[in-house]
């Protein structure tokens, strides 16, 4: 790899898979279990897999596997199952605290995530990203600026493609099968992957050859033990990595900050505020400098990524690809051009003087947090979902000074409406249906309608796209300006089950029954 890291310098595994391991068990059958399933039962493995899922939703996505004699087990876990076989592949977000994989641990048999398990079979260089907040964005865009500096890069991990699926397409292309579509980036030289903190605690030996750390805010703690223990488990993107190797955080973020000596290789850091940063930014213009290499700069006035929050991104974007070698008359030709990614403080219309905003990927409070630093208008602010158990005090500030009033939703609603509703108005409803229309009737022209839930949508929705693409339908639902409002009500109407109001929530007219 050109730049300021070298390439892998051999397999990461010396062992075939197939050969070590005679009997495996895949662990959730979602995309990447899948997969794995696929490759496996290829190289002749005795494969089960087993998903809590009943039989008639998972049927038709596993027909093609049991042709390749793929066994499965639906509705439950079975110990047997677990116990029988010499290997366990675990799909992302698969709870590792059960009981079935606690026995298999303490028979010595090795659980390993999917993401791990494909890595571990390529020695192709690997840019990995991770954070609370921003990852998506920030992986795209590294995949964006190093192909148009003409590098073969593969995006995926938990964003999009799983690794497992580039492994088998590779695969499938060796055995000279056809008819079969491959995923973007089957001939990479660099792998560009979206790591979540579920997958990286299942990366044993892990060690890409360039880490990036965004931020590390309260996310998932209805998983984890406390937020050290949430903050541990981002930080071991760095744990296996050699001196030689990169390590990118950001020096705005104070938990980033005091950890940056748990880096064990090569220290690069991104800033806002800091001009002595490796990347920097200030009134729309990018620069980066790094050791050996000439400093250059990246105008972002023309750049369609609006926002402190994609600042950030890509400054963290940016440093990793001039890492990775990427060229700087590229990159800037890219940012000049590239998409905002959907569900990620997306403008869905002007309507009547009122914007409306989907920011359905803001799943975490510090997300919310990010959103809100970005509007100087105030805000009508949809949150709700299923819970994680973090702290809403972050927010207490930036919903003082611009939030008009919380619509909260889902089963997180009477909580979020509790622990704001000393801060702003705010009442609860059912659904974001609900919550959406009283904000409709309430917002005034010049005012802000967001969606930022700071929950995840799995109370509900099947995804947080699911989220956000049913909150643009409402969007363009409402009325044309010539039609009448079609919103019942001066102000929010009251919530269909509403729980509680929040002691402020006779203000601005927001109320619940």
């Amino acid at each position: 790899m050109k730049g300021t890291t070298p390439s892998s310098a051999a397999p990461r595994s010396a062992e075939s898979p197939s050969a070590a391991f005679a009997r495996t068990l895949v662990v959730g059958l979602g995309v990447s279990g899948r997969a794995v399933c696929e490759l496996l039962c290829l190289r002749g493995v005795e494969v089960t897999g087993t998903d809590l899922a009943p039989e008639a939703t998972l049927r038709n996505l596993l027909v093609p596997l049991e042709s390749l004699g793929c066994r499965f087990h639906l509705g439950s876990h079975r110990e047997e199952d677990f116990l029988s076989v010499d290997q366990i592949v675990v799909s992302p977000g698969v709870p590792l605290g059960l009981p079935p994989l606690q026995a298999a641990a303490e028979r010595g048999i090795e659980i390993v995530g999917e993401m791990e398990w494909a890595w571990r079979q390529t020695d192709v260089p690997t840019v990995a990203v991770t954070g609370t907040n921003g990852k998506t964005t920030t992986t795209h865009l590294v995949g964006e600026l190093l192909r148009a500096s003409g590098k073969r890069v593969f995006v995926g991990g938990n964003i999009g493609v799983p690794l497992t699926r580039w492994l088998l397409d590779r695969e499938r292309r060796a055995r000279s099968e056809e008819n079969f579509e491959t995923v973007p980036g089957i001939d990479a030289e660099l792998l560009v992957l979206e790591v979540s903190s579920f997958q990286l605690d299942t990366a044993r030996t892990f060690a890409p050859d360039i880490a990036v750390l965004l931020n590390v805010t309260e996310d998932h703690l209805d998983r984890y033990e406390s937020f050290a223990h949430y903050a541990d488990s981002k930080f071991s993107i760095f744990s296996r990595q050699s001196k030689n190797q990169v390590g990118i955080l950001n020096g705005d973020d104070p938990v980033c900050r005091e950890g940056i000596d748990r880096v064990p290789g090569r220290r690069f850091i991104f800033s806002r505020k800091d001009p002595r940063a490796d990347a920097f930014v200030r009134d729309r213009r990018v620069r980066i400098s790094l050791p050996g290499r000439d400093s250059f700069c990246l105008d972002l006035s023309a750049c369609p990524l609006q926002g402190i929050h994609n600042e950030q991104n890509i400054l963290a974007a940016a440093l990793a690809a001039a890492c990775a070698g990427g060229s700087p008359a590229a990159m800037q030709d890219r940012l000049n051009n590239v998409r905002p990614m959907p569900h990620r403080m997306e403008s869905v219309r002007m309507w009547r003087g009122v914007e409306f905003v989907n920011d359905s990927k803001g799943t975490n409070v510090g997300a919310v947090v990010k959103a809100l630093e970005n509007f100087h208008r105030p805000v009508w602010l949809l949150m709700g979902g299923r819970d994680k158990l973090g702290s809403y005090e972050p927010l207490r500030r930036p919903m003082e000074a611009k939030v008009r009033g919380v619509l909260a939703f889902g089963e997180a609603g009477p909580r979020i409406a509790k622990a704001v509703g000393n801060w702003v108005a705010a009442a609860v409803y059912e659904g974001l249906e609900e919550a959406f229309r009283a904000a409709a009737a309430g917002a005034k022209p010049g005012d802000v309608v967001l969606l930022s839930p700071a929950c995840s949508s799995f109370d509900q929705y099947r995804s947080y796209g699911e989220r956000g693409d049913h909150f643009k339908a409402l969007v363009w639902a409402l009325p044309d300006e010539s039609e009448g409002s079609g919103i019942a009500g001066d102000g929010p109407p009251a919530g269909a089950a509403c729980c509680q109001d929040s002691p402020r929530s006779g203000a601005n007219g927001l109320r619940g029954v």
